[in-house]
């Protein structure tokens, strides 16, 4: 009887009345509370970085007259922010959109929404830049070259510098690799914007960088014999010196993977080329016999080392090889491949070949 006397009393006071009268207003209120908080919660989330973890840096262009739509368009579509509409959005809020400047910037997925609003409103541009072009399948040797040319650093400087020993400090994934060995296979082949006047070791760095970001952020890893980081590098490279078609590498790769686990010999081309220190078109039988732990034809199991810096695709290829049966393969004059399962088949292969390229 009390509880039904104090609810009565309750329901009675002004404050409840009010409340019961205007209760659709009430609850459009707690609503646009709820929405207004959420909407903060995802303001919140977008504003933070893209990958916090990332090593990878990019080189973003602002072109004079780019709109903050389109500003925010390209980051979104290079994974440096989160959402366009927060960076729009941002930058209006703070009047930053006016004081956007061109130029190129050198901006990481680690970096938050403010900071590469605070780069490009204050003009913080790469000064007196240099772009260089590593092409995929290039060779250490020639990677030393493209740097001298560019007038960045003396090729012998470059390939001095680029030992193992001199960055397992920085990066661990070369903590497993022979102290002594080099570089080769891990410099990122890509387009870069460097800095004059930068030591050969900050322009390593920033490859190594690029390759870290390549091989561990952007390819899943499913390599059936469980090989090691050089020992997939090792066979990325050969793909990349041997496939021409894009298609062709996982296939190439799983080729590679079936004749190691048979424990057959490897016989690529490519490798004796490397050891020869020669590109040829045709490979004799004397060449064949050539005197190197990279000589495939003499020598079971993978090469020491890389034999070129391998690309994206060689890389993925390496790691996710096709499921074939195909134990080998011969080139054919236009790049592509014929494959085969026995020797059988790959000697009337060949024999197919020689027959039509000799019309």
């Amino acid at each position: 009887m009390k509880i039904k006397q104090m609810w009565q009393k309750f329901i009675d006071t002004p404050t409840f009345v009010f409340f019961k009268k205007h209760k659709k207003l009430f609850i459009a209120i707690l609503n646009t509370i709820i929405v207004i908080i959420l909407i903060l919660i995802w303001f919140m989330m977008m504003f933070q970085p893209k990958n916090t973890a990332s090593l990878a840096t990019v080189n973003f262009e602002i072109v004079s007259g780019s709109s903050t739509k389109q500003i925010a368009k390209k980051l979104y579509e290079q994974d440096l922010i989160k959402s366009p509409l927060a960076f729009n959005l941002y930058a209006k809020i703070k009047g930053m959109d006016v004081k956007i400047k061109a130029g190129n910037y050198l901006i990481s997925p680690s970096m938050s929404l403010k900071t590469i609003l605070n780069m490009i409103t204050s003009g913080d541009i790469l000064k007196d830049e240099v772009k260089i072009t590593i092409p995929e399948g290039s060779t250490l040797e020639k990677t030393a070259e493209i740097f001298e040319e560019s007038g960045l650093v003396k090729k012998q400087e470059f390939l001095t510098k680029a030992k193992v020993e001199n960055f397992k400090h920085e990066f661990k994934f070369l903590n497993n690799i022979p102290c002594e060995a080099d570089l080769e296979g891990f410099l990122f082949p890509d387009t870069y914007f460097f800095q004059r006047g930068k030591l050969a070791e900050s322009y390593i760095s920033i490859m190594l960088k690029r390759f870290q970001s390549i091989y561990f952020e952007d390819v899943e890893d499913n390599n059936p014999m469980d090989l090691n980081t050089y020992e997939i590098v090792t066979l990325a490279s050969i793909i990349e010196a041997e496939a021409k078609l894009e298609e062709e590498r996982p296939i190439i790769s799983g080729v590679f993977y079936n004749r190691l686990k048979k424990g057959m010999l490897l016989q690529s081309c490519a490798t004796v080329e490397y050891a020869l220190k020669e590109h040829k078109d045709v490979l004799y039988i004397k060449d064949l016999e050539v005197d190197s732990p990279y000589n495939t034809y003499k020598h079971p199991g993978l090469p020491p080392g890389p034999i070129c810096m391998p690309g994206l695709s060689s890389i993925r290829a390496a790691k996710n090889p096709a499921n074939v049966e195909y134990m080998y393969f011969v080139a054919q004059k236009h790049g592509a491949h014929l494959f085969s399962v026995t020797y059988e088949e790959h000697l009337r292969n060949k024999e197919l070949i020689k027959k039509t390229e000799r019309k």
